[in-house]
């Protein structure tokens, strides 16, 4: 049976690569507050590890520690405000594939993002890291 799961996963990742799509309405790297505080604080040289490293999301997708998930593919519902993905998400050995929404907020450059499972958006901030790479 592991051997079926770990060869369904393969086959999966290899659809997805070929697959990718990328979210160019995201210029930078954003986070909620409390991920960029990780981000900022492993920055300053704190500790990087899987309670220490953040979430965070560019045009890629959203990543961390154990996982993230990749765009797959991206429509844009409302020109220039709204965004729908679907995604692939892993953790560990866990594929599934999501579907997220992406609302860009006007006043300032960040983005309420939620799926299916959200009662409540998140809001996500431009936070790059210092040196212009990917804070993880």
């Amino acid at each position: 049976m592991r051997s079926i799961l770990i060869a369904t996963a393969l086959a999966l990742s290899t659809i997805v690569a070929a697959a990718k799509d990328r979210a160019t309405f995201l210029t930078g790297q954003y986070a909620t507050v409390a991920q960029c505080e990780k981000l900022r604080k492993i920055e300053a040289g704190g500790p990087k590890n899987v309670g220490t490293a953040p979430e965070l999301l560019d045009a890629d997708g959203f990543h961390n520690w154990e996982g993230g998930c990749e765009f797959t593919k991206i429509f844009e519902h409302e020109p220039g405000k709204q965004w729908v993905a679907l995604m692939i998400c892993s953790e560990g050995m866990s594929v599934t594939p999501e579907t997220y929404v992406f609302s860009k907020n006007e006043a300032e450059d960040s983005f309420d993002v939620s799926d299916s499972d959200d009662d409540e958006p998140d809001t996500f901030t431009r936070c790059d890291a210092k040196d212009g790479k990917k804070g993880n």
